[in-house]
């Protein structure tokens, strides 16, 4: 049965665990194994089904059944039995879970691949796209955070988020795009695994991915999944009322966006602008976005091009650029892509309305007329330029699918915990906020009239009207409303 290599190399990576992961090692396996001395491939399927689809499942029975890596040369003639003990069950545990970059690379490539040292490019694309959609479950039934939005549809954003995850190992940069605005992928390029290892340690969110996926197929926990800290980190939103609104954003992009802000940026976000909500509006964009702390503006073009910036400070109106280092654009469709400060100057954010010399609108990056993104007063209208003026101030290239581009939606979100001073009270934006604090109903402005006011009112026959203008009272989600049936 598989596990009868060397004793010796089993315990010492046994080992890895403590004592009191080695009970929980002892439990999963009678879980897996319903009880017997040892499971095979189905029972693995079975057990993992939650969260792994069934090719990349298979394929971690058929290494975990087989000889650990450094007793691949001494025993070339391994008999896979399709049945797995405990001892040997745990020293590929210990290496999955406890082992490090090196170690991930080769789990990487012999689960994506057929073969021990190579990966083709595709199958390394189809197997970062799983392992993406596998957070996503995992996410799906244990992470409150993520319980708290309602993503957009994805369509193919896990493949695209995938191919840019990659694109420097698979140099696809300059790669042609098909229909479906993902790049073509060479059928004859293939990595090493060596290639994977460095890959991994450069690209820490996809090693975060991996990582959290493994100990949730395994249901290897240190304390309740549903007190867990998922790393990488989907915000919880708050403050959002999903009744009026539905964003432009899936959880691959929030997912990307997220893990480009510092830690202690990626704990909330919070929608403070929507056109879809507010109108499109300048004036409103206006209200809605200035001190509110560091933000995200997210735009779509009407040619579906989706991308933006990140403002690192509150926008504040100012004849000269404001901003920081901090700052950054990017854009999540057709690809994924951050552009930071390169130095070249300090253009990060411009802020003007309503003045007769300078330019009216919102931009960030490059200069005058020639912004990495701007947003003319007009709201719908914007431009996007590289080159050798448009794109000193973070190296970005043209975001939008035209250089003049028209807005079809645009969102901002406030990022980070916002810390408030003790008896100050929450800013309440009537469009967005729940407005049900303490489980109290939200205030109309017709309950801040006076008294003398109301009975005003009531003389002039207008009091009973009044009342009918109150809005609708915003019904707060109940555990009730977010219940989601785990797998596990």
């Amino acid at each position: 049965m598989g596990g009868s290599e060397s004793k010796g190399t089993d315990l010492k990576h046994e080992l890895l665990f403590s004592e009191e992961e080695r009970a929980k090692v002892n439990f999963m396996f009678c879980s897996i194994s319903h009880g017997k001395k040892s499971f095979n491939k189905e029972n693995l399927q079975h057990f993992m089904n939650p969260v792994l689809d069934q090719y990349t499942s298979g394929r971690l029975f058929d290494l975990i059944d087989g000889p650990l890596p450094n007793q691949h040369h001494r025993h070339t003639h391994h008999n896979h039995s399709q049945e797995v003990q405990l001892q040997h069950f745990a020293s590929h545990l210990g290496r999955l879970l406890k082992g490090n970059t090196s170690d991930l690379a080769r789990t990487c490539v012999f689960l994506a691949s057929t073969s021990p040292d190579v990966v083709s490019a595709q199958d390394l694309v189809k197997f970062v796209t799983n392992i993406l959609h596998s957070y996503e479950k995992l996410l799906t039934a244990h992470c409150t955070a993520y319980q708290s939005w309602i993503f957009a549809p994805a369509g193919d954003s896990h493949d695209r988020l995938a191919i840019s995850l990659l694109s420097n190992l698979l140099n696809t940069g300059n790669a042609k795009v098909n229909n479906s605005s993902l790049p073509v992928l060479d059928e004859k390029l293939s990595v090493k695994v060596e290639d994977v290892d460095e890959w991994l340690s450069e690209c820490s969110l996809f090693t975060q991915v991996l990582k959290q996926v493994f100990h949730g197929a395994f249901q290897f926990y240190q304390q309740e999944p549903q007190q867990i800290t998922f790393l990488p980190r989907v915000p919880q939103v708050r403050d959002t009322n999903w009744s009026r609104f539905k964003t432009i954003l899936d959880f691959p992009t929030v997912l990307f966006l997220n893990s480009a802000l510092y830690p202690d940026l990626q704990t909330q976000w919070k929608l403070i602008f929507s056109n879809n909500l507010h109108g499109c509006s300048f004036s409103q964009l206006l209200q809605h976005l200035r001190n509110k702390g560091p933000s995200y503006l997210i735009i779509r073009d009407k040619d579906g091009h989706v991308f933006g910036g990140f403002a690192a400070i509150s926008w504040e109106i100012n004849p000269k650029f404001t901003g920081n280092t901090s700052c950054f654009l990017f854009k999540v469709k057709p690809n994924f892509s951050i552009y930071t400060a390169t130095g070249y100057n300090v253009n990060f954010m411009y802020l003007n309305h309503q003045v007769q010399t300078l330019p009216n609108g919102l931009g960030m990056g490059g200069q005058f007329e020639y912004f990495g993104f701007w947003i003319d007063q007009s709201f719908d209208k914007g431009h996007s330029k590289a080159g050798s003026r448009g794109n000193t101030t973070y190296g970005s290239p043209q975001l939008s699918a035209q250089v003049e581009f028209e807005v079809d939606c645009m969102e901002a979100w406030a990022v980070g915990r916002v810390e408030r001073k003790e008896g100050e009270e929450e800013d309440d934006d009537d469009d967005t906020a729940d407005g049900a604090k303490g489980g109290q109903k939200p205030k109309s402005i017709l309950d801040k009239l006076a008294s003398e006011d109301k009975a005003i009112l009531d003389m002039v026959d207008r009091g009973t009207k009044h009342d009918a203008l109150r809005e609708e009272p915003f019904v707060q989600e109940t555990k009730a409303h977010n219940t989601i049936i785990s797998p596990f």
